[in-house]
C-alpha cells in the first residue's frame, strides 16, 4: 500500500497538481489540513478534497476552520493581514457547500495501516487546530503529545510548514511540510509518502509563476499579491517590512 501524505496546500492548485502528478500510483491520500487561504485558487483545492473525501482522509486545518466558521484562524502576527485578505477571497468565491465541507471536517483522526496504529491531526494532539509542534530539538513536549495521542505507531501532523521525520520511542512522527507554501527555504512543494512501512519526505517542483499569475483574478491588493508571491518564490520569507517581530523569533515563519 502507498499512502500519499500532504498538508498545508493553501489554495495553491499548481503545487497540489504537481504532487498528484508525481505520485499517480498512490492508493490513498492523507491530507493534514489547510486547503485554503494565502493562495489564489481555493475553489480548485476544495473541489479536489470534496471529490476524494469518501476514499481519502481529509483533516481540518485552522484556516479551513476559519473559513468554514468565518472566524480568525489565529495565525501569527506577520501573516494576519494576508490571512484576512485571502480568507475574504475564500468567502467570496466558494459555494455554501464548500464552506460547509470545511466546517464539518475533523481536526484529528485515528486509523489503521495494516497492523499499525495511526493518529493524524493538523497541529498537535493536545490542540489539533492551533498549536505549533516544533520537533527540531526546540520542542520539549513531544513525548507528552505522543502520550496524548495514545502512543500510536505513527503520528502525522502539519501546520508548521517544515518537513521532518523523527522517532520517539515506538512512534514515528511525520510532518510532510507544506505543499502550497513551504517555509523551509525550499520553494518546491513538500510532501511525504508511506509505503510498506517506510516513510520518505519528497519534493515536487512546480510552476510558481503560474500560481503568481492566478492572483491576478482575485481582486487582492497589489501589495498583498507581491508579498504572497515573495513568500512562494523564496520558500517562506516574508518581505522585510511585513516582519513586525524579531527575525530571531520563529513565529515570524508561522502561518
Amino acid at each position: 500500500m502507498k499512502l500519499l501524505i500532504v498538508s498545508d496546500i493553501h489554495a495553491n492548485w499548481p503545487a497540489l497538481r504537481a504532487v498528484l502528478d508525481a505520485e499517480p500510483d498512490a492508493d490513498r491520500i492523507l491530507c493534514l489540513g489547510d486547503l485554503v487561504d494565502y493562495g489564489p485558487q481555493p475553489v480548485e483545492c476544495v473541489e479536489w478534497a470534496m471529490k476524494n473525501a469518501r476514499t481519502d482522509l481529509i483533516i481540518q486545518g485552522n484556516h479551513d476552520w476559519g473559513a468554514g466558521q468565518n472566524k480568525d484562524p489565529r495565525c501569527s502576527p506577520p501573516y494576519r493581514k494576508l490571512s484576512a485578505a485571502t480568507q475574504e477571497l475564500c468567502l467570496r468565491v466558494m459555494s455554501v457547500a464548500m464552506l460547509a465541507f470545511l466546517r464539518e471536517l475533523q481536526p484529528m483522526r485515528t486509523f489503521q495501516m495494516g497492523v499499525a496504529s495511526c493518529v493524524a491531526c493538523h497541529a498537535a494532539p493536545s490542540e489539533p487546530l492551533f498549536r505549533y509542534l516544533r520537533i527540531n530539538g526546540a520542542d520539549r513536549h513531544l513525548e507528552a503529545e505522543i502520550k496524548t495521542a495514545g502512543n500510536p505507531d505513527y503520528l502525522f501532523f502539519g501546520h508548521t510548514h517544515w518537513p521532518v521525520i523523527i522517532h520517539s520511542g515506538k512512534t514515528l512522527v511525520v510532518n510532510p511540510g507544506s505543499v502550497g507554501q513551504p517555509k523551509d527555504g525550499d520553494s518546491r512543494a513538500a510532501y511525504a509518502v508511506w509505503q510498506d512501512g517506510r516513510v520518505a519526505l519528497r519534493r515536487a517542483a512546480y510552476d510558481i509563476e503560474e500560481t503568481v499569475r492566478a492572483y491576478g483574478g482575485t481582486q487582492l491588493e497589489a501589495a498583498d499579491i507581491a508579498a504572497l508571491a515573495h513568500v512562494l518564490r523564496t520558500g517562506g520569507n516574508l518581505p522585510e517590512e511585513m516582519v513586525t517581530i524579531s527575525p530571531n523569533n520563529s513565529d515570524a515563519r508561522e502561518a
